[in-house]
């Protein structure tokens, strides 16, 4: 009896230990990323009313995070007037957007990076390619870090009325997400505070200039006081915008209106609050006497060449686009920008083709000719409607639908649960895949489908659960058997 038990118990461990395993091994292979701490601090020890701070928000780590946020940071409105804020310098390639919900002492912001997540996904699919070095090569290309990294960086101007200990803090932290587009935990660390003194200042220098559109030779440092610039004939007044470190320095701007044609000064002197320490910036404004700077050429990434011609007063543009200008070649033209959108459209042809409207990436100095009813807008990024090739197959489980987006409306896929959308779009690049439109939150990213590798951890779990229940019902019927024939037997009485 005690031999049959133990022979029992040891069938009955061993496809338990094995589903254990393998539901371990499962658990394991989705918590690949680790938790992450989110910290605040205060560039400054101290400051006085009227400074330009910094607060710089750190990861304890980056484990291959290609995408995070909304994360909210609150601070003393009363005291801090919010300026702007930068990503962090070590994320290069991740776009940064922020609000500031009305009514609240909040800064919400996200950021992503597009090229990593779908250089990840072309590895990802070609993993049962005969090269086995595509997808090793894509994950090099994902930045990670074991330790604190500034992921993004805000600028605050103290409040005259501001004294003793200001302070800043996080509130909701979401959407981390890592190079194999899994979820990464993360948790509030510290907050920052950073004292206040009221005291007469000196400075008399800038923490901001700008002119307009126009991009500024070189580049603005609070060091540098002599600048140039180059616009067109039709630019006759440029919005200089001068920003003090000291709020209660004075400002003043002169020249920037009634531009005439070939240099024109523009000088901005800015005041101490004490009075006596004054230094001014210059701007050096050339206006060319052509609508459109002579010369001017963009060449693509493919190597084809457009010239910028004048564009016809009945141009229909998008809505939401204005009239700007950007710098091609150290050189300003005109161009149509949208608010959060990083691509421009800009009107030229080539030799071959007619004056158009085309998409260009600055960054990846990527052209496509504008297609109309065809283009979906996504912060930092324009996808446009692809035809599906023949070879490419529709992930299972999903059905030709029509997907409205904002207000155009394609064709697309819906889950059998319509709770998922998905459509094949071309992103500035030229790369096209599925993506996914999340109608709760109206944003567009990579679709990823399931492999049989995830799957595989699955389906050994149930076939060994399976086993392990069958063989628990056989024991208990052979126990009950057992117990029954000893209660049948014939039992000597005594005499």
């Amino acid at each position: 009896m005690k031999k049959n038990l133990r022979k029992i118990t040891a069938v009955t461990i061993l496809p338990l230990l094995c589903a254990a395993l393998v539901l371990f091994s499962s658990v394991f292979t989705r918590r690949a990323a680790g938790g992450v701490t989110v910290n605040l601090a205060f560039r400054e020890s101290s400051a006085q009313t009227g400074d330009v701070i910094t607060l710089d928000v750190s990861f304890s780590a980056f484990p291959s995070i290609t995408r995070f946020g909304p994360i909210e940071i609150g601070y003393d409105s009363e005291y801090l007037m919010f300026l702007g804020m930068d990503v962090g310098s070590a994320l290069e390639g991740f776009e940064l957007t922020h609000e500031e919900p009305e009514d609240t002492e909040l800064i919400r912001f996200s950021a992503v990076n597009t090229a990593a997540e779908e250089a990840m996904l072309q590895g990802g699919a070609t993993e049962g390619d005969s090269d086995p070095t595509t997808k090793a090569a894509s994950r090099e290309a994902v930045f990670s870090s074991d330790s604190p990294i500034v992921v993004a960086s805000l600028k605050f101007r103290v409040n005259e009325q501001a004294r003793g200990d200001v302070k800043a803090w996080l509130g909701t932290i979401s959407g981390l997400r890592d190079s194999a587009l899994e979820n990464v935990v993360a948790g509030a660390g510290t907050g920052a505070s950073i004292i206040v003194q009221a005291q007469v200042s000196s400075d008399a220098t800038l923490s901001s200039l700008s002119a307009g559109s126009l991009k500024l030779e070189p580049e603005f440092d609070p060091g540098i006081f002599t600048y140039s610039a180059t616009v067109s004939k039709n630019v006759t007044d440029v919005a200089v915008k001068a920003v003090a470190f000291n709020l209660n320095s004075k400002v003043t701007v002169d020249g920037q209106s009634n531009l005439q044609l070939g240099n024109n000064v523009v000088e901005i002197t800015v005041t101490a609050e004490d009075g006596e320490a004054v230094k001014v910036y210059t701007i050096n404004i050339y206006r060319s006497d052509s609508v459109l700077v002579e010369g001017v050429q963009l060449r693509d990434i493919e190597g084809i060449l457009y010239d910028f011609v004048a564009f016809p007063e009945s141009l229909v543009i998008p809505t939401d686009f204005y009239q700007s200008t950007c710098m091609v070649d150290g050189k300003e033209v005109p161009c149509f920008r949208r608010d959060g959108v990083m691509s421009v459209l800009i009107y030229v042809r080539t030799q071959d083709t007619e004056p158009g409207l085309y998409v260009y990436n600055q960054r990846t100095d990527t052209m496509r000719k504008y297609e109309p009813g065809k283009m979906l807008l996504r912060s930092s990024l324009i996808l446009t409607v692809a035809e599906k090739p023949a070879n490419v197959m529709v992930p299972d489980g999903f059905t030709p639908a029509k997907i409205t987006y904002g207000s155009t409306e394609i064709d697309g896929y819906v889950s059998k649960d319509k709770s998922t959308r998905i459509a094949y779009l071309k992103s500035e690049d030229g790369n096209a895949r599925f993506y996914v439109i999340d109608s709760v939150s109206g944003d567009l990213y990579p679709y990823k489908t399931q492999t049989t590798s995830q799957n595989l951890f699955l389906y050994l779990f149930i076939v060994c659960a399976s086993i392990a229940l069958a063989e628990a019902l056989i024991i208990a019927l052979l126990f009950y058997r057992k117990r029954h024939a000893i209660r049948r037997q014939i039992k000597p009485r005594r005499v």
